[in-house]
């Protein structure tokens, strides 16, 4: 019974992995382990969305599943989506809590960057899989978050939502705005401990005090800020 706890299924964007709900979560772990080690070959090196259903996961088991994965294969876990709510996998392991609940149901997922003349809207929020590019435009009802570097322009919040952020691995642009605040991201220090641009873990714009502030995701103030 054992190596039918776990069941890997291919949807329209990725991998849809079905966990049985009574097993125990190291027999879980083994079994994932050994099916991706065995299929390695199978799925090279794809970077992919993973939906998991059957069983609902805590924010630790989570991100033990997506190590367990890409630890015995040579896929990339991009975004990872969970009882219809999406999150980006290295935000996962980076913060302690599961803090995206609805942030990204229903978002539009732009599958690549997001070009030079490129307009791309929505009236919910929206997933780049890429780079928003030089010259590239992007404007969100809701949040906005881009797996790549954000060079563009990109404006969350639109419909004057000040709880909204934007989120990505790396901004070089000062061509952001939230709720129509716009400006340059402040790093303020003494409130924000440690906080600066750093291309090693992703970063997030919000407004703080009628103006944009940027900290990385796993600093913390940015959940106080969802949270409220």
């Amino acid at each position: 019974m054992k190596n039918k706890t776990v069941v890997i299924k291919s949807n329209s964007s990725g991998l849809t992995l079905v966990l049985d709900k009574e097993a125990d979560f190291k027999d879980l772990v083994e079994d994932i382990c050994k099916k991706f080690a065995d299929a390695r070959d199978f799925f090279k090196d794809a970077s992919l969305i993973l939906t998991v259903e059957g069983r609902t996961l805590s924010p630790e088991e989570t991100a033990v599943v997506i190590e367990a994965i890409e630890l015995n294969s040579d896929i990339k876990i991009r975004l990872i989506c969970t009882e219809d709510v999406l999150a980006d996998a290295r935000m996962v392991r980076l913060t302690d809590r599961f803090y995206f609940e609805e942030a990204f149901t229903n978002a539009k997922i732009i599958p690549g960057s997001v070009k030079r003349k490129d307009v791309v809207k929505s009236d919910s929020s929206i997933v780049i899989l890429g780079d928003v590019l030089r010259g590239g435009d992007v404007s969100a009802v809701g949040n906005v978050l881009v797996m790549g570097e954000v060079l563009g322009s990109v404006s969350a919040g639109t419909d004057g939502d000040e709880r909204c952020y934007i989120a990505a691995n790396y901004f070089d642009t000062n061509e952001i705005s939230i709720a129509k605040i716009s400006g340059n991201m402040r790093k303020k220090r003494g409130l924000f401990s440690g906080v600066g641009r750093n291309i090693t873990e992703p970063q997030a714009v919000f407004v703080w005090d009628g103006s944009l502030l940027m900290e990385p995701m796993s600093n913390g103030i940015v959940k106080q800020l969802l949270n409220k």
